[in-house]
């Protein structure tokens, strides 16, 4: 990949730029198979080979360093002198506080390669998916399936900078869309988007089961009562959930003083009963979605623990803020990897009335205070243990506030880029619904 006629004169054109203060080339290779499904015949497939070359470029501007980036393809190679020109105009337009590139370094060993996904074995394994798939569908009742869209592949991505560092890495990637529907008086769609690096990870008549039952169980769904009670939150909607912990915790905010957190201190979660937190950013979660040897800047893969038992205990930093902050940097954010909790997850749902979500339509916290509110597009409300599933309404509270009663559930699950609790469980959110 490195060896490339197209990078070799990226590399060269880089190299040889006497207005450049710095460069960095990011150069990948994907390729796989794809295919798709209508209903359960083959709609189409087709073979995937692409190159694409990421530059960054690097000016002095005064005081400040400059940056501008393109990428550059296989149809573009004629215009490599025109791009770089323009990439060192918009470089010398501005600027941040000068920083270094990260020199050369021994990266990690992670497991992101599962050979059954690269590119020669690609198509046999998209094929036992897909029959795996339709037996799963047919042995289903009250559903029949619409479509199926299945990508299995390998990336292969080196990255070089003018510092001398030259890296590697071999990733693998599959990932599935499931849709089905289900007929009735009030008919119903259930579509689900899974993804891993390895194949062995994607349990498809799982996939399949839970699309059904959720898809049955949406035609007679309704919206939740109002009020104020206990909400379970899926594993699926957790890395979202916590987005405000991951944007406070990061050296940027930091930098630039827009987070709320300060290292050594507690977090801003006022404990009522709730267990407490703890983060860890780790890239080298093997066959994690977010694992990395080096991240985009070339920083080794590395785990991190962010916050331990409710206190930050150091941000994760990328060189650029790392430096400001005179700080060793970690590397971009990675896997969230939790402890699991004290709570089965069947005993999250006690009491008088729970609402379990498994989905919400689209949860974005307010990054800085943590404020949500979002629709439910799968649930299912807990009463005295008669379980009903719901849909619509909304959920809504506060982030920190929460975390407070939040109780984790003691099962465990590998969701991706997600290592940690099934659920968890919060006391006294408000459910705007029936």
């Amino acid at each position: 990949m490195s060896g490339t006629p197209l990078a070799e004169s990226i590399r060269s054109a880089l190299a040889g730029e006497k207005r450049l203060a710095a460069w960095q080339l990011r150069s990948t290779r994907r390729r796989g198979h794809q295919t798709y499904l209508v209903k359960t015949e083959a709609e189409s497939e087709r073979q995937v080979d692409g190159e694409v070359h990421e530059v960054a470029v690097f000016v002095k501007n005064g005081d400040k360093l400059g940056r501008a980036t393109f990428t550059i393809g296989p149809g573009d190679a004629a215009a490599l002198t025109q791009r770089l020109e323009q990439g060192v105009y918009m470089a010398g337009l501005g600027g941040d506080q000068p920083w270094t590139l990260p020199a050369a370094a021994d990266p990690p060993r992670v497991e992101t390669w599962d050979e059954a996904l690269s590119y020669e074995r690609a198509r046999k394994t998209s094929t036992g998916i897909a029959d795996a798939w339709r037996a799963a569908v047919a042995a289903e009742k009250e559903v029949r399936p619409s479509s199926m869209e299945l990508y299995c592949g390998d990336e292969r991505a080196t990255l070089s900078n003018s510092t001398g560092l030259a890296v590697e890495e071999r990733t693998t990637r599959v990932s599935l869309l499931t849709l089905l529907l289900a007929d009735g008086a009030r008919p119903a769609e259930r579509i689900l988007w899974d993804e891993r690096r390895r194949a062995a990870d994607l349990d498809v008549a799982t996939i399949v089961r839970r699309a059904a039952e959720e898809a049955r169980d949406l035609r007679v769904a309704m919206p939740p009562p109002s009020g104020q009670y206990a909400v379970v939150i899926d594993a699926d909607e957790l890395t979202a959930f916590l987005d405000p912990i991951l944007q406070n915790s990061s050296a940027a905010a930091l930098y630039e003083k827009s987070s709320r957190f300060e290292v050594g201190k507690p977090l801003p979660i006022e404990t009522k009963g709730g267990e407490k937190l703890t983060v860890v950013s780790n890239a080298t979660l093997p066959f994690g979605l977010s694992s990395y040897t080096f991240d985009f800047a070339g920083v080794p893969g590395r785990r991190v623990e962010i916050v331990k038992d409710g206190t930050f205990v150091q941000p994760w930093s990328t060189k650029q803020f790392a430096d400001y902050l005179q700080a060793t940097p970690t590397g971009g954010f990675a896997n969230w990897e939790v402890p699991a909790g004290g709570t089965p997850l069947a005993e999250l749902t006690n009491g008088d009335r729970v609402l379990y979500v498994r989905s919400f339509s689209w949860l974005t916290p307010d990054a800085a205070r943590g404020n949500f509110s979002s629709e439910i597009r799968v649930g299912y409300l807990y009463e005295k243990g008669v379980r009903k599933p719901v849909k619509g309404g909304t959920v809504s509270g506060n982030v920190f506030a929460a975390l407070g009663t939040a109780r984790f559930a003691k099962d465990v699950v590998f969701r991706g880029d997600w290592f940690g609790p099934a659920a968890v469980r919060l006391e006294g959110l408000t459910i705007a619904g029936a």
